[in-house]
């Protein structure tokens, strides 16, 4: 512009030159929403959060990711459409996946990759209903009509409810629990690596699980991550606009947190401090024999020797029990061959010289039924089994929950080349109930085996069929360099919780322990000095050759839980929460129908 240019002019084209300038700016936009580099920096973004979260589980064990680490995938997702949520879900949880159950390579390298695709399903629906939920429980259905800058306005003025802030945190905390209680039971079920088991070393926050179970405290952190993320540009004000506004869904959180900490403390000290107590003293063994999947007779006969030795060595303390991990010796006790006669016979012999009863994990037989019986028909358990202190054999568990492509092929009996392309060479026969054995007097013991230990529901019915001791056989080896074994030992602490049972584990090569019903390890075979302090603590962990003798607390009439009388009334309450608000998000959406029909109509 020149010097003589009007007034008026001037004003003109400086408006003309603020368009032109938003117009680029609008365009840069719009070309930075399409770019392949903003796409790219979508997707580190969505995996590097989800790498956070997966340091919160074994064996890092980061625990605090556990309380914020799903705040980055809800940033990235509360803006998008459903479908587009969808998406960046299925990438965060397919990351997450594939990190957290990468052990499974050791079985076969393609494992965890495939697996992920499936688990990854699970966050991808979480996420897909936080914008959709955002939109129906804040912005009214006119808002909505007037597009999406009105909705975001909306969205960051004050005309929003916090009650209706909480509900949208309980409904997205009720969501994330209901699909964790899914992948519990859907297929073969697979609750591994919970938002929960973050926590499985925080013993005061594991205590609200003897009301809720294991989802409880799932349903804390959600809640937590979400309000932290809701009270985050509450914050934000205070520092832009020198405004501040109350962070309602924090408080309730923080009102929660606390409430679960101090009855945690309470709990433990209330059962820390029971008179009424019995003591059974048990000798576990740790042979840290190498896994094979078919076991030649030299292999056997190592292994036969090796825990043989170990109990020999253990009876010489004494103890009311002497426990054997899962398939300690990798050949049926009951084998009719010369290797199960030699089995049975040295094992015997310890058994009645010491009149000490042992509990053995094996392979074990069942009958074959109908008129043309045939050897293949006959049923294959993995079995625990009492003997007595004559060698007698007093009853047996077998394992009722069978891990898919290690014991059993899923419809190998439709598809057989899914047998042969994955199977072990057979399939084991599920058990049907859950045996309790009479370890002394007012101690009744059931047993999980291996992967068992995982499933809230099979512990809860071990309660209700009258245990007052737990007891879990494994055998880890399987997964000899990864974090597998330390994974499994983690969800054991929760089993103590929901059912204040104390928890007596025996594994192959490691994770041979004692869990108070608080969920603490008290006890291990091995344990690793405090440079601070100077004292012993518990190291499950270490891999090595051994016994351990446990004296074990047992209360002889120790009360139902909430959880084991009652079950998932908790999930029952999240999945009410859950229906209502699909039925109001159901119930908006007509409405906005509604107004949008109207409005055509006005035009005609």
């Amino acid at each position: 512009m020149g010097k003589n240019t009007p007034i008026y002019e001037k004003s003109t084209v400086q408006l003309h030159e603020a368009d032109l300038a938003a117009k680029a700016k609008r365009e840069g936009n719009l070309a930075w929403l399409v770019s392949p580099r903003r796409s790219l920096l979508r997707f580190l973004l969505l995996a590097g959060s989800a790498l956070l979260y997966s340091s919160a589980f074994a064996p890092l064990n980061w625990e605090f990711f556990g309380w914020v680490g799903i705040i980055p995938l809800f940033f990235l997702v509360r803006d998008r459409t459903p479908l587009r949520a969808w998406i960046d879900g299925f990438i965060w949880g397919y990351v997450w996946a594939c990190t957290s159950f990468f052990f499974l390579r050791e079985i076969e390298f393609f494992v965890p990759f495939a697996l992920g695709a499936i688990l990854a399903l699970f966050p991808a629906f979480w996420a897909a209903s936080a914008p959709l939920l955002k939109r129906y429980l804040f912005v009214p259905a006119d808002v909505q009509l007037r597009g999406v800058d009105a909705e975001e306005q909306f969205w960051r003025s004050e005309k929003k409810s916090r009650i209706r802030e909480c509900f949208f945190v309980l409904v997205l905390a009720s969501w994330w629990c209901v699909l964790e209680w899914i992948r519990t039971w859907i297929g073969t079920g697979l609750p591994w690596d919970l938002l929960a088991v973050t926590q499985w070393k925080n013993t005061p926050m594991l205590q609200v699980c003897e009301f809720t179970g294991v989802y409880g405290l799932s349903f804390l952190l959600l809640f937590f991550n979400i309000s932290v993320a809701l009270s985050l540009e509450v914050w934000k004000n205070v520092f832009l606009k020198r405004k501040y506004e109350r962070p309602l869904p924090f408080y309730v959180a923080i009102t929660l947190i606390v409430i679960s900490v101090f009855y945690g403390a309470s709990s433990s000290a209330r059962l820390n401090s029971s008179q009424d107590k019995v003591k059974v003293n048990m000798a576990v063994l740790q042979g840290n024999i190498p896994q094979c999947r078919m076991a030649s007779d030299e292999q056997a006969k190592f292994a036969l020797d090796e825990y043989l030795g170990l109990s020999e060595l253990a009876v010489l303390t004494k103890p009311d029990i002497v426990i054997w991990p899962e398939t300690a010796v990798p050949i049926p006790y009951n084998l009719a061959h010369p290797f199960g006669a030699e089995y049975r016979f040295r094992l015997g012999q310890v058994i009645t010289k010491s009149k000490i009863p042992f509990l053995i994990g094996t392979i074990d037989f069942g009958k074959a039924y109908g008129q043309k019986r045939k050897p293949e028909d006959m049923p294959i358990y993995n079995s625990a089994i009492l003997l007595d202190s004559e060698a007698n054999i007093v009853d047996t568990y077998n394992k009722i929950h069978l891990v898919p492509f290690g014991e059993y092929t899923p419809w190998g009996e439709y598809y057989p080349w899914i047998k042969e392309k994955f199977g072990m060479g057979r399939s084991l026969s599920p058990g049907k109930r859950h045996t309790l054995f009479k370890i002394r007097d007012n101690v009744r013991a059931t047993v999980n085996i291996c992967y068992e230990d995982v499933f809230p529901e099979i512990t809860r019915n071990c309660a209700l069929a009258g245990a007052n001791l737990l007891i879990i056989i494994s055998n880890d080896a399987w997964y000899p360099n990864s974090s597998e074994p330390e994974q499994h030992l983690s969800h054991a602490v929760f089993r103590a919780v929901e059912t204040r049972r104390p928890i007596v584990r025996s594994g192959n090569n490691n994770g041979t322990c004692v869990i108070s019903s608080n969920g603490t390890i008290i006890e291990s075979l091995s344990e690793t000095y405090d440079a601070k302090t100077g004292k012993a603590i518990p190291d499950p962990m270490k891999k090595m050759k051994g016994f351990a003798n446990f004296t074990v607390e047992v209360i002889p009439s120790a009360p139902l839980t909430f959880y084991s009388r009652y079950g998932n009334v908790f999930i029952y309450f999240c999945g009410m929460t859950c229906l209502f608000a699909g039925i109001y998000v159901l119930w908006c959406w007509r409405e906005k129908k509604e107004l949008l029909l109207k409005a055509f109509e006005k035009d005609r």
